[in-house]
Parts: structure tokens; C-alpha cells; sequence
């Protein structure tokens, strides 16, 4: 309690850079970068036409830096951060699409795999759970 009964509220860290990622893994934080769509292909294209795209409200922010930065394995890829679990409303990807954004969650580098197939799957990319407070920053 502070003054006159006043609650005091820490804010998050603000991470806008690769390199500040590693550091705060687990946490909650505020995530500034920009908001960019991931169309998934609908299906494999016949030889000669060009891939059709679908969007599924797959989303990621991507920050300042190398992937490699927080994982050694990613080599030269941008570094994105996927942003939660759920399928984002195609009116929320039209409005923020290639815009700056900020949003507050929990930063997690290596999520684990939900995937029970025998088979190879590939390993999930970092994600910000539970994504509040989404807005532009510019």
C-alpha cells in the first residue's frame, strides 16, 4: 500500500527486441512488434498454379532481432511470437494486420508439444498466452 491507501500496480516489462526475450521466459510482459497475419496453405497446389492461401486466424507478432537470439537453432528467422492459442476474428486481422501493436501475456520460448501422433511434428514456436489488452501503439 502506498499513500493514502492507494494500491500500487507494477506494470509488465516491455519487450520490443529479440534479445530481451531469453530473460523474461515465463513471465508476464507487455509485447510491442508488429501484428502480421499467417495464411496456411489450403491445398497443395496442381504444377503450374499458384498456392491458394486461407486464412485460419493464425497470428504473430514479430519483434526487433534474430530467432536466434532466444533459440540457437532458428538461425537467420525473424523473430515471431505467436500470439496465443486461439483463432483470431478475421475483423481483428483486417484493422491490425502489418501494424504496430502491444499486448500483455505470459512470454513462454518453448512450449510443449500437444501433439500425441507417433509421427514427427514440429516443434512449436514461442507463444504469448493468455493475450490481453491488444492495441495499437503508433
Amino acid at each position: 500500500m502506498t499513500e493514502a491507501g492507494a494500491v500500487r500496480c507494477e506494470l509488465p516489462p516491455r519487450l520490443d527486441r529479440a534479445e530481451q526475450l531469453g530473460q523474461f521466459d515465463g513471465q508476464r510482459v507487455r509485447l510491442v512488434g508488429t501484428y502480421l497475419s499467417v495464411p496456411s496453405l489450403k491445398r497443395m497446389p496442381r504444377p503450374g498454379r499458384p498456392p491458394e492461401y486461407v486464412d485460419l486466424g493464425e497470428v504473430v507478432i514479430q519483434i526487433d532481432g534474430s530467432a536466434s537470439d532466444y533459440d540457437p537453432a532458428a538461425g537467420d528467422m525473424p523473430a515471431r511470437i505467436g500470439l496465443g492459442s486461439e483463432a483470431r476474428s478475421s475483423e481483428e486481422i483486417v484493422r491490425l494486420n502489418d501494424r504496430r501493436v502491444g499486448v500483455e501475456g505470459r512470454i513462454v520460448l518453448c512450449p510443449e508439444a500437444a501433439s500425441t501422433h507417433r509421427c514427427a511434428v514440429p516443434r512449436p514456436g514461442p507463444v504469448l498466452q493468455g493475450p490481453t489488452g491488444l492495441r495499437l501503439e503508433e
